[in-house]
Parts: structure tokens; sequence; C-alpha cells
């Protein structure tokens, strides 16, 4: 009996960690439904906002902007190209019609001079950004509702607190952090169980 518990306990801390890696709504593909850009204090600030959670996501400075899934160049205004890119999201209803307009638009910035969509392709959906210079910036999220929050410094030097270097990449972030974590924990209580059957079966 005591095998039986020490089983039953172990498989309901399991179920609870998988459904603890699985937050409500995440089973769907999160879909963007704005994109925005607006002038704050020290930094020009593009929003992008989406039913569901954030996606992963990486923000980096490119030499040249592609198309995705044709590969074509793309230009936007400015000097500088900024490339968002998220995985693991739709721009678009199961319909096939697009959930963000206009998908290119200027918003008369000091730094940010373009927005265009440049892929929605796969459950993968890329943004380019044309800046009139690299400018250091800082990435952020944030929720009810989720938003990826890019802030673009427009000060003369430096840049706003926390600021990355003006030529560096972001790495992929969003929801995989704390799923690689939950899942890690459910192999710790799957291991558990192992140890406490083997030595039942030693101890018999």
């Amino acid at each position: 009996m005591r095998l039986v518990r020490t089983l039953l306990v172990a498989s309901l801390v399991a179920l609870v960690l998988a459904l603890a890696a699985t937050p409500a709504g995440a089973q769907s593909t999160p879909t963007m439904v704005d994109v925005r850009a607006g002038r704050h204090p020290g930094v020009d600030r593009v929003v992008f906002e989406f039913q569901g959670a954030v996606p992963e996501h990486q923000v980096r400075y490119v030499d040249q902007l592609v198309e995705d899934g044709s590969g074509a160049p793309v230009s936007v205004a400015g000097s500088a190209d900024l490339e968002v890119v998220f995985q693991g999201a739709n721009a678009h209803t199961a319909a096939g019609a697009p959930t963000v307009s206009p998908r290119r638009f200027s918003p008369g910035l000091t730094a940010v001079k373009e927005v265009a969509q440049i892929g929605d392709f796969e459950a993968v959906v890329s943004y380019g950004i044309g800046l009139d210079r690299r400018r250091p910036l800082t990435v952020s999220t944030l929720s009810g509702p989720s938003r990826l929050v890019i802030d673009v410094s427009t000060a003369a030097t430096g840049g706003p607190a926390g600021a990355g270097d003006d030529s560096g990449s972001l790495p992929f972030t969003g929801s995989r952090t704390r799923t690689l974590l939950i899942t890690a924990l459910a192999l710790v209580a799957t291991g558990t169980t192992v140890l406490l059957l083997a030595r039942h079966t030693r101890a018999a």
C-alpha cells in the first residue's frame, strides 16, 4: 500500500507540474493584434501587442532585412535596420485575414523612421524597424495585455538605464525558460519515483 500511495502522489505532482508548464491560453498560438510606435521621454517606443502570451522573440541589428519565406531584400526608411522575430506566433486569423493593419507605417519619430512587417509564415512573424542610426535600446515585456516593448534611446549620448549595446543581438526569450524549469522539476519528480520503486523492490 505504501508503494501505491507513493506512486499516486508522484503521479499527481507530475500532473500538476505539467499543467503549470502551460499557462492558460498558451495552448493556442499567440496572435499579434497591434503594432504601434510613439514618443516618450528619452526614447522612441515600438510596441507589439498579442492575444495570448508574448512569444519567444529576438531583436537585433542586421545589415539587410529580408522577407521571410522568399528571402527577398526589404528596404525601410532610415540608416539602420532593426530586425524583430517572433517564434511561434501568427499575424493572421485562421481564415488567413491579417490581424495587424497597416503592415507598414512611418511614425515620424526622432529615431524610428519606419516599421514594416516582413514575414508571417509558418508561425514566425518578423518585422523590420528602420532607425536613423544604430542606437542603444531596451527590450521588455508587459502583461494585461501581452506586449513586447522596444525602447530606442533618443538621448544625444548614452541611453536609458539598462540599455544594451547598440550593435548587439538579444537572444530568443519568452516562455521557453519557464517551461524548461517546470520540465526539469517534473523529471526530478519522476526520478524520485523510480528510486523509491527500486528501493522498495530491493527491500522485498
